[in-house]
C-alpha cells in the first residue's frame, strides 16, 4: 500500500468515526432534552393539580362548616327582626348549570344596594315557583319585597364570614408536602424535592435543607395558591429538585450506557485497526529492508567465492600450491560466513515456532564469554581496538545452553564493534548475586537515542540515518539475544546516550528453565 492510499484510508476511517460519534452525541442530547421537557411538563402539571386540590379542599371545608351544618345568623340581624332563628338549606355560591334542577338563581335588588345573585332551593323560593322565576312579574316583585331583607342579610353575613376565613387562612405544611408528593408520584416523578411558600419577597414556610433562598425564587417550578382569592393573592409555592440532573440522566441510563459502550467498541475497533495497519506497514517495510540487506550480505561472500574459484582454475595459479591454499581458505572463510548468516535466520524461525531444542547443562559463563571474545577479538584488533574483561562473578556456573549463550554474547560484542565509529573500546564485566549472574557489555560507540532504545530489541529493526543503514546486518542479533535470554528465565536491558556509547546488561538465573 503506497503512502497516499494509506493516508486516504486513515482519513476515511477518521471521518466515519467522527460522523458516528457526532450522530451519537446529537441523539443523546436530543434524548436528554426530551426527558427534561417531559420532566418540566409533569412537574408544572403536578403543581397546578396541587394548587387546585388545596383550593377545593378549603372550599369544601368552608361549605360543609357554614352551609351544610347550618349558617349562623349574626345578633345584629336578629335584633332587626328581618330573620328569626337560623337558615338552613342547600345554599351555594357556585354558578347554576343546566343540570342543576334542585335550585334556581335569585337576583336580589334593593334601592340602596347593588343586585345580589344567589342560588336557593326551589322549595325555599315558594310553592308557586316550580320550574322558573319570571323576572318582572307582579307576583315575583311582591315576593322579592318580602324576601329582599332576608337575602341581603344572608349575603352580608356570608361575605363577612368569607372575609374572615380568607384572611385567617393558613397553609398546612405537611398537607402541602403530602399533596405535592402524591401528585408527583402520580406523574411518575420520584426524585427528592424541597419546597417553599413565597409571600412577597420572603420565604414564609416550606421544607428545605440543601436549597438556598435564591434558588427557590429563580425556580421554574412555581404555582400561585388561591389565585381567585381577594386577600391571599401573591402566595407562591416554589419547588426545587436537587438531584434533577442525576434523575433525568438515570431515566435514560440504559440508553446512555448502551450508546457509550457501542461507541467505545467502535472507537476501540478503529484504534486496533489503525494499529494493525501501521504495524503491518512497518513489518512490510522491515521485511523489505531485511531482504535487501540479506541480498547484500549474501552477495558479497558469493562474489568472493566465485572470484576465488575462477582464480584457482587459472593455469598460472593452479600449479602454485601456496596460492591454491590461500584462495581455498578464502572460499572456506566466506562459506562459513554465509553459514552463520543462514543459521541466524533459521534460529529466529525456530524460535517463532517454539521448536528450539536447548541442551541445558552446567555452563560456566566465564568460559562462554572467553570463547565469544575469541571470535570477535580479531576484528576489533584489526581496527586497533581492545576488548577488556573483568570477570569478577564469584559464581559463574548456571544451568543453560552453552552454544546459544555464546551466540548471545557474540552478538553483543559484534554490535559493540560495528557501532564504534572510532577505535573500538569494549569492556565485559561479570558479577553475581543470590539469584544469578549479571553480564555487562559496554562500548564507547555512537550510542542511541531513547526512541531507538525502545525498539532496539524488535525483529528486523535497525537504526538508520535518513534512509540509509550505515551498518549492514539483518536486524536479528539483539532480537535473538532477547529471545534466548528470556528462554533461560533471564532478561536483557540497555542504557545509552548519543555519543557516549551503550551498556547492555544481561541477567541469567542459576537455575533457569527454557520457555521456548
Amino acid at each position: 500500500m503506497n503512502k497516499r492510499k494509506f493516508i486516504g484510508l486513515i482519513l476515511l476511517m477518521v471521518i466515519s468515526l467522527g460522523g458516528i460519534i457526532w450522530v451519537q452525541v446529537t441523539w443523546i442530547g436530543n434524548a436528554i432534552k426530551v426527558r427534561n421537557d417531559q420532566f418540566d411538563f409533569f412537574v408544572i402539571n403536578s403543581l397546578r393539580n396541587t394548587a387546585r386540590s388545596l383550593e377545593s379542599s378549603r372550599r369544601m371545608n368552608f361549605l360543609n362548616e357554614m352551609l351544610v351544618n347550618g349558617y349562623p345568623v349574626s345578633p345584629q340581624l336578629q335584633h332587626q327582626g328581618n330573620m328569626q332563628g337560623s337558615f338552613s338549606g342547600s345554599l351555594t355560591i357556585e354558578s347554576s348549570s343546566a343540570s342543576d334542577q334542585d335550585s334556581v338563581e335569585i337576583v336580589v335588588a334593593t334601592n340602596n344596594n347593588p343586585p345580589v345573585r344567589m342560588k336557593v332551593a326551589r322549595d325555599a323560593a315558594g310553592a308557586t315557583v316550580q320550574q322558573e322565576v319570571v323576572i318582572g312579574s307582579d307576583e315575583y316583585r311582591q315576593w322579592m319585597q318580602r324576601r329582599a331583607g332576608e337575602f341581603q342579610s344572608m349575603s352580608n353575613q356570608l361575605i363577612t364570614e368569607m372575609f374572615v376565613w380568607e384572611k385567617e387562612l393558613a397553609i398546612d405544611r405537611e398537607e402541602l408536602n403530602r399533596t405535592l408528593k402524591s401528585e408527583l408520584m402520580a406523574s411518575g416523578i420520584e426524585t427528592p424535592f424541597e419546597f417553599a411558600v413565597i409571600r412577597g419577597d420572603t420565604l414564609s414556610d416550606g421544607i428545605w435543607s440543601k436549597v438556598k433562598e435564591k434558588e427557590f425564587k429563580s425556580s421554574p417550578y412555581q404555582v400561585t395558591l388561591f389565585s381567585e382569592g381577594l386577600l391571599r393573592k401573591g402566595e407562591t409555592v416554589a419547588v426545587v429538585f436537587p438531584n434533577k440532573t442525576n434523575y433525568v440522566l438515570g431515566s435514560i441510563a440504559l440508553i446512555l450506557g448502551g450508546s457509550g459502550l457501542f461507541s467505545l467498541i467502535i472507537l476501540s475497533t478503529f484504534a486496533l485497526s489503525l494499529w494493525f495497519i501501521i504495524s503491518q506497514k512497518k513489518i512490510s517495510e522491515m521485511k523489505s529492508d531485511f531482504i535487501n540487506n540479506m541480498t547484500h550480505e549474501f552477495k558479497t561472500p558469493i562474489a568472493t567465492i566465485s572470484l576465488a574459484a575462477d582464480t584457482i582454475t587459472n593455469n598460472k595459479v593452479i600449479s602454485d600450491e601456496e596460492k591454491v591454499r590461500h584462495f581455498a581458505g578464502m572460499i572456506k572463510k566466506e562459506n562459513a560466513r554465509m553459514n552463520r548468516q543462514v543459521e541466524s535466520i533459521l534460529q529466529i524461525a525456530t524460535l517463532d515456532k517454539h521448536e528450539v531444542e536447548f541442551d541445558f547443562s552446567e555452563t560456566d559463563m566465564h568460559n562462554v564469554i572467553i570463547r565469544a571474545i575469541e571470535t570477535v577479538e580479531i576484528q576489533v584488533t584489526e581496527r586497533g581496538g581492545v576488548i577488556r574483561r573483568h570477570l569478577d562473578a564469584e559464581r559463574s556456573i548456571i544451568a543453560g545452553d552453552a552454544e546459544h549463550l555464546r551466540n548471545v554474547i557474540h552478538n553483543l560484542l559484534d554490535n559493540a564493534n560495528k557501532y564504534s565509529e572510532n577505535t573500538p573500546e569494549i569492556t565485559v564485566l561479570t558479577s553475581s548475586d543470590d539469584r544469578g549472574v549479571i553480564i555487562v557489555v559496554e562500548d564507547k560507540g555512537k550510542g542511541m537515542t531513547r526512541a531507538v532504545q525502545n525498539r532496539v530489541f524488535e525483529r528486523f529493526y535497525r537504526e538508520t540515518t535518513g534512509n540509509i543503514h550505515n551498518v549492514k546486518g539483518f536486524g536479528l542479533g539483539l532480537n535473538y539475544a532477547k529471545a534466548i535470554t528470556e528462554a533461560h528465565g533471564g532478561n536483557i536491558s540497555v542504557e545509552s546516550e548519543p555519543g557516549k556509547g551503550s551498556r547492555f546488561s544481561l541477567f541469567l538465573p542459576f537455575n533457569g528453565n527454557a520457555r521456548a
